[in-house]
């Protein structure tokens, strides 16, 4: 009976072990191996890179109307009819061939050409930085993903320790009681805390285990891969000054730059609408030759020449075109001024937090030594009957208040910071 009840009490000291350090799975990933793995697996930034791809594509074809194009051309036709009578009486009716080769290039289209171009060069550039945002955007999440389970395990941890301080309490509540130290009323209220601490623990758990799915979702790893990670949540100084992250996200956070590029581009979108009420040169050739025999072309002709053409009027369609991109234009730039002063906020707010997160951490800290001594105290003195059941309780919850404070002050700094990162456009790049 006795080696069967040690066999029982490992069982149970392995099983606690593996709820207490969910770290411990098949794949334990740093930070930064987190992150890698979010930048080439997450499905937005794959649909964001081949949105650049798209854009590149775009700038290539609008480059490509600059250039001449050829057009070689085939017509076998049966052909007939009065007029045709007139110069083949002998053969009615009869067929017709014809080959051509043409070639046309622009010379002068009043900047249409060129201002397409530069548009299309311009989304290309904006396509970029859209991928660096998202790359930003992913990077943020997988990290705060990341102290998110960091910050569950430690809750976890806390509740886990609370239901075997709170056991070991009532063991000493039921001696007592035994011996008539303590009453019923005593034992009561510890059965009844225990049970609530856990319950707490059994959210705690699922907690962590749907902070490690959500994380997965991010990573690209399956939903339910038991993925363990391997730090832990500390608190690193930082020197992050407010004036400098204002001026560092004006020039480098995507976003903004892209709201700047937008505006180029509309700009560039009247001068396009304008080209179509200026002059157009065009340089044209042709070659051709045509007989009514497939084996024979023995008329042939070629001519070259440059076609010049001006859009003198088109019931108001340049007018109205021209009109439209100027207000498209005007509405840019509010959308523009709306991003920048989203931008200026969204620094200070993650600035503030942080700096918010990183006060508390020092007050949350000292709180949880005092909390710790007061009920070791309470412990104390309940064991020599110097104090009541209820001092025990509350000096309990007040420890465990104070832990879970330190802890999510903790993550709060982390997450803060990291949203900060975000907010002032710091790149989002691949570590080896």
């Amino acid at each position: 009976m006795k080696k069967k009840k040690t066999y029982l009490t490992a069982f149970m000291l392995l099983s606690f072990m593996t709820v207490a350090f969910p770290a411990f799975a098949e794949d334990t990933l740093t930070l930064d191996e987190s992150i890698n793995l979010a930048l080439n697996n997450n499905e937005q930034i794959q649909a964001a890179a081949s949105g650049v791809e798209a854009a590149k594509w775009n700038f290539a074809k609008a480059k490509g109307e600059k250039n001449m194009s050829v057009n070689l051309s085939h017509t076998s036709s049966e052909v007939g009819g009065k007029y045709w009578n007139v110069f083949y009486l002998y053969d009615l009716p009869t067929k017709y061939f014809m080959n051509s080769v043409s070639a046309a290039m622009p010379i002068y289209t009043g900047g249409r050409i060129e201002s397409t171009i530069k548009k299309a060069e311009l989304g290309t550039q904006i396509s970029e930085l859209d991928l660096e945002n998202t790359k930003q955007d992913i990077k943020f999440q997988t990290t705060k993903d990341y102290y998110d389970i960091l910050a569950c395990q430690s809750f976890q941890m806390v509740r886990e320790e609370a239901v075997k301080q709170l056991a070991e309490h009532l063991k000493n509540v039921e001696t007592q009681y035994a011996v008539g130290t303590a009453t019923k009323a005593d034992m009561l209220r510890s059965e009844v805390e225990l049970a609530n601490a856990k319950q707490a623990l059994i959210t705690a758990e699922n907690n962590t285990k749907k902070a490690v799915s959500a994380f997965n979702q991010v990573i690209g790893l399956p939903i339910q891969n038991n993925t363990g990670i391997k730090d832990s949540l500390t608190y690193e100084p930082n020197d992050y000054k407010l004036d400098a992250c204002m001026a560092y996200a004006f020039t480098h956070r995507p976003d903004e730059l892209a709201s700047q590029k937008a505006v180029k581009q509309a700009e560039l979108s009247i001068k396009t609408a304008e080209a179509n009420k200026k002059l157009n040169v065009s340089f044209n050739a042709l070659y051709g030759t045509y007989d009514t025999k497939i084996d024979r072309f023995d008329t042939k002709q070629w001519m070259v020449g440059v076609t010049a053409n001006i859009n003198v009027f088109d019931g108001n369609i340049t007018k109205s075109g021209v009109k439209s991109a100027e207000n498209l234009l005007d509405q840019t730039r509010h959308q523009a001024n709306n991003i920048h002063n989203i931008v200026e906020l969204s620094v200070q707010n993650a600035y503030l937090d942080m700096q918010r997160a990183e006060s508390n951490i020092l007050a949350t800290k000292a709180a949880v030594a005092k909390a710790k001594e007061d009920f070791s105290l309470a412990q104390a003195r309940y064991g020599v009957n110097l104090g009541t059941n209820l001092d025990v309780m509350d000096a309990q919850v007040a420890f465990t208040l104070a832990r879970s404070n330190y802890i999510q002050s903790l993550y709060d700094y982390n997450v803060s910071k990291a949203e900060l990162e975000k907010a002032i456009g710091k790149t989002a790049e691949i570590k080896d």
